[in-house]
């Protein structure tokens, strides 16, 4: 089955006036804030649906929403179509989990332009969730485990425990680098000091803040490892900016949520992190010290690292597929005399 003709058997289930009531907000039955999110995307991009979809699985959930919301919501029965057709939206159209992400925290992951979830609250014996695109969150588990104990393997104990905090904290990816291996690219700094991102100058996370490449190489060489992580997010389109602003935000609350984890356990760790801070609105630099300098993480191509370099060494990817964004970190650990 065709995705536009999905679409178009969704759009039938309600009337006219129905559709009207929800982009205005005046639904005369209970409608979720997010599943009408859902609902109006559809009546407003349906057009520009393409691919196919799964028949078979469309009436598979379709059957067994309307059975359970029959058992579980009997008091709206009016209401169950909207529920109903927001899952097949939100699974087969959309291929994104069922459940509003704010009311489940799901680890979602990014492989090669394709959206992996996993699901806390996934139960695959339940009356809808076995179903769900999402997948249980065991699976996560597993991957998270298998290289927790390859990370040991190679590196050992203290570089496991670092991968288990990075994905913990929520990155996709993690791989580790040997300092001594590093190599510190003068003409990656000149680009900072070409202003070439538009931060050269402005904040207390690049350079010149960061001291001379040589000052960032020394520093550097205290640590044993680096152990570079990433998190992927899909966007609209490669000229998804404002997706791309978004993506950068959470990305930076991901690195700051690892920096809690790795203060309490490592201290004396070092995290970087890709292009500048953009924690506050205007930095003090150069005029006053850094509001938040425990929450200061460093930029990682303003210490002269080519980042897909970076990416190639430590076994991870540097770009997840079309219309994505990665971004990167790394974490500096161990005495380098080890």
């Amino acid at each position: 089955m065709k995705k536009r003709e999905l679409a178009d058997r969704i759009l039938s289930m309600l009337s006219t006036r129905e559709w009207d009531e929800l982009k205005k907000g005046t639904a005369h039955v209970p409608v979720s804030a997010y599943n009408r999110e859902v609902l109006v995307r559809l009546a407003e991009t349906a057009d520009e649906l393409t691919g196919e979809t799964d028949g078979k699985r469309a009436d598979q959930i379709a059957d067994r929403v309307r059975r359970y919301l029959i058992e579980v919501w009997p008091e709206e029965p009016d209401a169950h179509k909207y529920v109903v057709a927001s899952c097949l939206i939100l699974t087969l159209l959309e291929e994104k989990p069922m459940h509003p992400p704010e009311s489940v925290k799901y680890h979602a992951e990014v492989r090669e332009g394709k959206a992996y979830y996993y699901c806390p609250a996934r139960l695959p014996d339940g009356p809808v969730c076995a179903l769900c695109l999402a997948l249980p969150w065991e699976e996560l588990e597993v991957r998270r485990q298998d290289a927790i104990r390859r990370t040991g393997e190679t590196y050992g104990a203290l570089s496991a425990t670092v991968q288990k905090e990075i994905l913990e904290a929520g990155f996709g990816e993690s791989g580790v680098v040997p300092v001594r291996l590093l190599r510190f690219h003068r003409e990656v700094r000149q680009c900072c000091e070409e202003n070439r991102c538009g931060a050269y100058n402005t904040s207390w996370a690049c350079p010149p803040a960061v001291g001379t490449l040589e000052e960032c190489r020394e520093r550097t060489e205290r640590f044993a490892y680096l152990q570079l992580f990433s998190q992927a997010f899909l966007l609209e389109d490669s000229m998804d900016f404002d997706g791309m602003k978004r993506a950068m935000k959470e990305f930076k609350a991901t690195v700051a949520r690892l920096g809690k984890r790795m203060k309490s356990i490592l201290p004396e760790a070092r995290i970087l992190s890709n292009e500048s801070c953009g924690r506050c609105a205007s930095c003090t630099w150069p005029d006053r010290p850094c509001r938040f300098p425990e929450e200061l993480y460093h930029s990682l191509e303003g210490y002269g690292f080519n980042v897909s370099e970076l990416a190639g060494q430590a076994g991870i990817r540097y770009m997840n597929g079309p219309s994505t964004v990665t971004f990167l970190g790394a974490v500096l650990y161990g005495r380098s005399e080890e």
